[in-house]
């Protein structure tokens, strides 16, 4: 047989090969939920999932001692654990409660909590504090030692939390935290029952107030963001009855403050829901997915929410929470200033 004819009829004997193989291939259809997590990179899982502890940086005091930052993400999108201090949330060596928050919302919170550490403590890795979380099977570390590269200052703050963009730069180390106390009507409370909260805030001058926002053509409405990832109008709704979790987001001028559950069994009703502003502006919105997928729980934020104060150094709010589980609740006030957070915790017990 001429070499050309064999390789002809082997090249045909391939094909009807490949061709008799397809149907089977075909046939075999492979759930998702069988593929490996490394080859799942945009997975997103409701529950079920772990909580990562972060270890943020340290800083050096005035007074020469050392501050520890961490925040912490949960993996889970809507998923909101309580995990209280002890064998599944713990520090080590030493005191096992170093003020860390023991409900933990969804997704990634950036410096929720800071430790102070002793001057003397040591660069090494072996001479580091660690923070230990358990949760669905998992357990998960971060170790806080003072690795040169790891010290941070307020640049390094202001870009994490995403607070003072759009400002000089000289404010962002000029600029003093607000100061903030709180209180509550009593200490306890039943199920059910609204408790009121009363936080005032106090701040210098600074920053300075942003100019309003508005679009890419400068009409003054809201930004549409990437077009490629906008919906049409015609696109059917995001087939999610339950939104997701939506992290609250301080006022871009002016005081700010919100309430969450730092610790207890289970979260409990906060009104207003997000960040109670002290200066009436209006804000862009997100449209498209986001706004889809979060839909919005603020009040309106051309409105200012506080009841005294003039705004911008000094604010008094009041917030009313109820709990539908008994249990005893530390309750975290965030106040801003546009740029920094303060907090400040309050401890109910209900009943």
């Amino acid at each position: 047989m001429a070499p050309m004819l064999r390789r002809m009829l082997l090249a045909c004997s391939v094909v009807g090969v490949l061709c008799f193989a397809a149907p089977s291939a075909a046939e075999a259809q492979v759930d998702r939920r069988d593929v490996p997590l490394v080859l799942q990179p945009q997975q997103r899982f409701d529950t079920g999932q772990d909580v990562q502890p972060i270890y943020e940086g340290w800083q050096r005091d005035p007074d020469g001692g050392i501050t520890l930052y961490f925040g912490y993400l949960n993996r889970n999108y809507r998923e909101q654990p309580g995990i209280p201090v002890g064998p599944d949330n713990f520090f080590s060596p030493g005191e096992p409660d170093r003020g860390q928050p023991a409900y933990f919302y969804p997704r990634t919170h950036r410096f929720v909590f800071s430790v102070p550490a002793p001057a003397g403590m040591g660069s090494a890795l072996e001479d580091g504090l660690v923070w230990t979380l358990r949760h669905n099977g998992s357990e998960q570390t971060a170790i806080a030692w003072l690795q040169p590269e790891w010290e941070i200052d307020e640049d390094t703050i202001v870009k994490n939390t995403g607070l003072g963009f759009g400002r000089a730069k000289a404010e962002w180390y000029s600029n003093q935290p607000p100061r903030l106390a709180v209180s509550a009507e009593r200490s306890t409370v039943a199920v059910g029952q609204p408790l009121r909260l009363i936080a005032v805030v106090e701040d210098d001058d600074l920053p300075g107030r942003l100019p309003p926002q508005r679009s890419a053509g400068g009409t003054g409405q809201a930004i549409r963001g990437v077009p490629a990832l906008t919906p049409p109008p015609d696109a059917p709704a995001v087939p999610d009855n339950i939104p997701w979790y939506r992290r609250p987001r301080p006022a871009r001028n002016g005081l700010s403050l919100h309430w969450v559950v730092y610790r207890g069994p289970k979260d409990a009703g906060i009104d207003p829901p997000d960040f109670q502003r002290a200066v009436a502006e209006q804000e862009v919105e997100p449209t498209g997915t986001q706004q889809r997928r979060y839909p919005g729980v603020r009040p309106g934020s051309d409105q200012s929410t506080a009841v005294d104060g003039d705004g911008w150094t000094s604010a008094t709010f009041e917030t009313t929470v109820t709990f539908s589980e008994p249990g005893t609740y530390t309750l975290r006030a965030f106040a801003s200033d546009a740029m920094r957070l303060t907090p400040a915790d309050l401890t109910i017990v209900v009943h």
